[in-house]
């Protein structure tokens, strides 16, 4: 009886710190895919219009400020729903397992997006 009451001690201890180390990559992974694809958007001039290698340049640039590795960053330029260029950003955040490194699982991996369009009146 002892045995299994450390057993399900053990399991809800990775699941509150392994679970909570998910919780916050995540977080951190959607707060920088879209603070990274607004500004993509936000520093490109309406004057001058949109260039897309500017933009992609921007955000990883923005997501590598934020401690993002630059191959955990994808960028891609798209044409949203009025026609206007939109920017999807998709992070992936890795993070040391805790707890789940007994289970074999070393790294907890997540991946958010956040998307803005270039928007602007003539």
């Amino acid at each position: 009886m002892l045995a299994v009451l450390v057993l399900v001690t053990l399991a809800g201890g990775g699941l509150i710190v392994d679970g909570g180390r998910a919780m916050a990559a995540r977080r951190h992974a959607a707060n920088t895919a879209e603070a990274a694809a607004r500004t993509a958007v936000a520093e490109q001039s309406i004057t001058g219009g949109f260039d897309p290698e500017v933009a992609v340049d921007l955000a990883v640039d923005h997501a590598v400020r934020s401690g993002i590795d630059p191959g955990d960053v994808d960028v891609t330029i798209r044409t949203g729903p009025l026609g206007d260029p939109e920017v999807v950003v998709t992070v992936t955040e890795r993070r040391t397992a805790v707890f789940l490194a007994l289970g074999g699982a070393d790294v907890l991996t997540v991946r958010a997006a956040g998307a803005a369009t270039f928007v602007y009146a003539t």
